[in-house]
C-alpha cells in the first residue's frame, strides 16, 4: 500500500484531514512538524526565531527525506514544505500526493481563530488574507504538482473513493 502526502497552506487542514484519513485506511499518521520539533528539541517557532527559516528548511528536507516508501502512512507536510530543494519530487515518489487548496480568506479564518503565534511565517502580519494569498500564488507552481487536488471543505469518505484505485 502507499503513502499518501497531504501538502496544502497552513490551516488547510492537513493535519486534521490527514488523522482521520490515517484512521479510516488502518494507516499510521505522521506530522512532520511534529517530527521536526522532537529531532530539534524546540517548538517550530522558537526554531525559527533562534536558528532561522534555512537551518529548518534543511531539517524538514532531511527528516522528510527519512520517510520510507510504502510504509503505510498518511504524512501530513509543513505548509512551506514542497517548495523548497527537491522536497517534491520526492513527495511524489514517496506515494499519493494530495494538495488540499483553500482559499486564503478561509484561511484567515482559520488561522485568526486559533491564532497567529505559531505560524513564524505570518509574525508581523498586519494583513493576513492578502498575505495568504501572496504565499498560496508563490507555492502554487509546487502544489499543482500533487497528483490529487481536493478544494473547499473535504470529507475523508469522498477521499477514500479517490483513493481507492491508486492505493
Amino acid at each position: 500500500m502507499k503513502n499518501i502526502v497531504l501538502v496544502g497552506m497552513m490551516s488547510s487542514g492537513k493535519s486534521t484531514l490527514g488523522k482521520k484519513l490515517a484512521r479510516a485506511l488502518n494507516y499510521k499518521f505522521v506530522d512532520l512538524d511534529k517530527l521536526i520539533e522532537k529531532d530539534q528539541g524546540m517548538d517550530i517557532p522558537s526554531l525559527f526565531s533562534q536558528k532561522g527559516e534555512s537551518y529548518f528548511r534543511d531539517i524538514e528536507s532531511r527528516l522528510l527525506k527519512e520517510t520510507i516508501e510504502n510504509q503505510r502512512i498518511v504524512l501530513a507536510t509543513g505548509g512551506g514544505t514542497p517548495c523548497f530543494f527537491d522536497n517534491m519530487d520526492f513527495i511524489k515518489n514517496l506515494g499519493i500526493s494530495i494538495f488540499l487548496d483553500v482559499s486564503a480568506a478561509d484561511l484567515a479564518r482559520r488561522i485568526e481563530n486559533h491564532g497567529k503565534d505559531d505560524r513564524p511565517i505570518l509574525s508581523g502580519t498586519t494583513f493576513l488574507e492578502t498575505t495568504l494569498q501572496h504565499k498560496i500564488d508563490e507555492r502554487l507552481p509546487y502544489y499543482s504538482q500533487a497528483d490529487i487536488t481536493m478544494k473547499g471543505d473535504i470529507e475523508v469518505t469522498h477521499l477514500l473513493k479517490m483513493l481507492q484505485p491508486l492505493l
